[in-house]
């Protein structure tokens, strides 16, 4: 397989490499059951994924529990994939240790030291970071519920507009679509998260266990205000991260895809299937050149 870098970092599949082919490679079939749990998958309408629809699958526990803890979420530092099966597979009293992600906060050091390679002082240090992880921004703790679609840039967005879980837990579709480069389909895998009542079990879990589920609501102001912008492609005057960064710092809103609520698509080289989108929506399409001069417009240095 033939695979090339597309704008910055997304990686495309130009095609396969035919002259390494023998003619009995084995013809792919999409399972049709979890291959963790038997589960009959499903294939949400429009998209291309098939996912296995039952909560209680061991994988996806693990996974969920491994994605909870990494740095850009919960940043529970010692608590990877090998502590993750542990405590997912090591009994006390004939259950886990940890049955959900909110398990982890009623872990004490007695009973980490009974798992493998764990002293004293590495309990120690794995409860003060479970400790810690109560105080993470509430951004952090809506990205780490591994919310379909909802990733770090659109639980920023969602905390700084909502303010709190509560908040978006009583929010109606239309007040979820109402945010600045949310879309319909996020939206609506947002709204269906927070009215299902095994999820907002695990949030009352999160809340007694003290984990902070309120942040200031964002007050943004500044000549971008009301806009929302879109970068893609390759840029030589600034990085994607510094025009996001200016963008926000001015009032502005930053999308990851395109949607009818852009205001603007920043384009460098190779811009991909944004521009296209950008073009059928009607989207102002700047290059470096306009966004600096749009920047001047605005009277931003």
């Amino acid at each position: 397989m033939i695979v090339q870098r597309a704008g910055d970092v997304i990686p495309q599949v130009v095609g396969p490499v035919v002259s390494l082919r023998t003619g009995n490679e084995p013809v792919f079939e999409m399972p049709t059951h979890c291959p963790e749990c038997g589960t009959e998958v499903v294939r949400p309408e429009g998209e291309a994924m098939r996912y296995c629809p039952n909560r209680a699958c061991p994988a996806q526990i693990f996974r969920l529990l491994t994605h909870f803890a990494s740095r850009g979420a919960m940043d529970i530092e010692g608590l990877g994939e090998s502590m993750a099966y542990q405590l997912l597979n090591v009994e006390v009293d004939g259950k886990p240790l940890v049955e959900d992600v909110a398990g982890v906060y009623s872990l004490t050091k007695e009973n980490l030291v009974k798992l493998e390679r764990m002293g004293e002082k590495s309990a120690e240090n794995l409860i003060a970071g479970i400790e810690a992880s109560k105080s993470r921004p509430l951004g952090r703790v809506l990205f780490a519920l591994g919310i379909r679609h909802v990733g770090d840039e659109t639980a920023e967005l969602l905390a700084g507009h909502f303010g709190s879980i509560d908040a978006m837990i009583n929010a109606s579709l239309e007040d979820l679509e109402s945010v600045p480069t949310i879309g319909p389909k996020t939206a609506q895998t947002v709204y269906e998260y927070f009215q299902d009542e095994q999820n907002r079990g695990l949030i009352e879990k999160l809340r007694q266990a003290g984990v902070k589920l309120e942040g200031a609501s964002a007050a943004r102001e500044g000549p971008l205000l009301g806009s929302t912008f879109v970068v893609t492609g390759s840029l030589s005057r600034w990085s994607r991260n510094e025009v996001e960064s200016l963008v926000k710092r001015n009032g502005g809103a930053v999308g990851s895809s395109v949607t009818k609520k852009t205001s603007y698509l920043v384009a460098g080289e190779s811009p991909g299937s944004k521009l296209t989108k950008a073009q059928e929506y009607g989207t102002i399409v700047l290059d470096e050149e306009g966004f600096a001069a749009l920047l001047e417009e605005k009277g931003i240095a």
